[in-house]
């Protein structure tokens, strides 16, 4: 059954990107997952913006708007797996957490929070990102590992917010995003030791997976967002001697800032369980501009495809096409994206979900319509943020694609 998206529409016609030609969906649900849309102030019909100024109002209007997708979509909030939580100042952080926790009371899911250098519109503070799965027993549901609450805690200690640290959702593992913070919450090791870090969260990230009877080897992507891109060498050298022999996609950013100022580093990590062979895994090329470590294009779980974040570097890691000119960028990204769609067995109509990243909220201009070329007809939901800087100082947009082969 080809997946069912909620909404679908074109952003022409829409509050904050009148003009621009790009299809999309309020919701997509493909089998168990349910993708939907980042959600902030914006009504769902486009017609307004709720919050100008109150980062709050804004996050009261977005978990409304994700209650009403998530039960549009067939789910219910305590199916909500993961969020993502964006903010364009630090400070917003102990606004919307207390209204987030209260939305999200009794479903404790995993959550990373980042703060980015802009988001899609001037009035835009803070956007979510929710990623849910329907379980396949409606009566067991998920299972939720090492619940806790911020409230105490080393990064947030006076906001109500509970969360897990695992989630096992059908075959997908959802992981807290990792730091050098200890499970429990209270302890931080590693101030202005990057590689400290690291090395904890990957420890960490060995911990969690073992909780929910899985291994390393079912990590399919990881996303890393750093604050200051000099750190990536001695990040790469702890990740490389966790994640070498396993092959991931990594998606990496560079942000403003992270949930405290001790945080250089934090990463997200989505695994599936290997219920026979191993994933499917098509690495790059060794000498790619991207990566120093063994990595992958992409990692096909099943009908879950992970794709690598992607610019205007080709695809054999030999040459950048674009520098200075967002546009050509990132139509040698899309055309990067359908080669590992279609090598993977799928097409772009298989596509679920988007972000895409920008180092200039100026170049949506330039972005949009040639993703919107790309991807006519094909409705994903959508999430756009602007970075402090992305991997390579080139790079103007990094564009992050998540498929289901129908």
């Amino acid at each position: 059954m080809h997946h069912r998206r909620i909404r679908a529409g074109n952003s022409k016609t829409s509050y904050h990107a009148p003009g621009v030609y790009f299809d999309s969906s309020k919701a997509v649900v493909a089998g168990d997952q349910v993708f939907i849309v980042g959600c902030t102030g914006l009504e769902l019909d486009g017609s307004g913006f709720v919050g100008q100024g109150d980062p709050a109002a804004q996050a009261e209007a977005a978990m409304a708007s994700l209650r009403t997708l998530v039960e549009e979509a067939g789910a219910r909030l305590e199916d909500v797996c993961l969020i993502n939580t964006f903010t364009t100042r630090h400070e917003y952080r102990a606004l919307i957490y207390p209204v987030i926790g209260r939305h999200l009371q009794g479903v404790n899911p995993v959550s990373t929070g980042v703060v980015v250098a802009d988001l899609a519109a001037p009035y835009l503070d803070f956007e979510i990102d929710a990623w849910v799965v329907i379980p396949r027993d409606r009566e067991e549901g998920h299972e939720r590992f090492r619940l806790t609450n911020a409230r105490g805690g080393f990064l947030m200690p006076n906001i109500d917010y509970g969360n897990a640290r695992v989630i096992k959702a059908n075959d997908h593992l959802f992981l807290q995003g990792q730091t050098g913070m200890s499970l429990d919450g209270r302890r931080f090791d590693g101030a202005s030791d990057p590689a400290r870090q690291a090395e904890v969260a990957m420890q960490n990230v060995h911990t969690l997976l073992a909780d929910a009877g899985a291994s390393i080897k079912d990590v399919c992507k990881i996303t890393t967002y750093l604050t200051d891109a000099a750190d990536t060498p001695r990040i790469d050298a702890v990740l490389a001697e966790h994640l070498s022999a396993v092959r991931p996609v990594v998606t990496s950013t560079i942000v403003k800032d992270l949930a405290r100022p001790e945080l250089n580093f934090e990463i997200d990590i989505h695994a599936i369980r290997r219920t026979g062979a191993d994933h499917e895994r098509r690495p790059l090329a060794d000498d790619c501009l991207l990566a120093t470590w063994p990595q992958s294009r992409s990692v096909r779980a099943g009908k879950f495809l992970f794709i690598q974040g992607q610019s205007g570097v080709a695809l054999d890691g030999g040459g950048f096409s674009g520098k200075g000119d967002p546009g050509t960028q990132t139509e040698q990204a899309m055309q990067n994206v359908r080669v590992v769609v279609e090598e993977a067995g799928g097409s772009l109509e298989d596509i679920c979900k988007i972000t895409t990243n920008l180092t200039d909220v100026a170049y949506r201009s330039a972005v949009y319509p040639v993703l919107g070329e790309h991807l006519r007809g094909v409705h994903p939901v959508s999430t756009g943020l602007v970075m402090k800087a992305l991997p390579r100082p080139e790079m103007d947009v990094l564009v992050d694609i998540f498929a289901v082969i129908d």
